[in-house]
C-alpha cells in the first residue's frame, strides 16, 4: 500500500526525470530499496530520510520544493511518522 511517504518519494523522482537507480545512487540507498520505500512495502528509517533528502535538496526543481538539506528532512520525517501512524491503525483493525 502506498503511503503519503511512498507517493512524495515517487513523485519528486519522476519530477527531476531519474530512474530508481539514478535516485539510489544519488542518496546512497541501493535500487531495491528505493522501489520498496516507493511502493510501501518499506517503512523509511532515518538513513533513508537522510539519503532522500540529501539527494533532493541538492536538485531543487519546483520553487514549491522545500528549500534546504533541513527542511526535506522535516518533510520526510513527518511522512515517514505519517505512514508508521497508519499502518499501526491498520494493524489494530485486524
Amino acid at each position: 500500500m502506498q503511503s503519503g511517504f511512498s507517493q512524495f518519494v515517487r513523485e519528486h523522482r519522476q519530477n527531476r526525470h531519474w530512474s530508481l537507480a539514478e535516485l539510489a545512487r544519488r542518496s546512497a540507498l541501493t535500487q531495491p530499496e528505493v522501489s520498496r520505500l516507493e511502493t510501501g512495502a518499506r517503512t523509511p528509517t532515518l538513513r533513508h530520510v537522510r539519503g532522500l533528502a540529501s539527494a533532493f535538496s541538492l536538485a531543487k526543481t519546483e520553487s514549491s520544493e522545500p528549500k534546504n538539506y533541513g527542511e526535506w528532512i522535516s518533510v520526510l520525517v513527518d511522512l515517514g511518522q505519517s505512514s508508521r501512524e497508519q499502518r499501526h491503525a491498520e494493524r489494530k483493525l485486524k
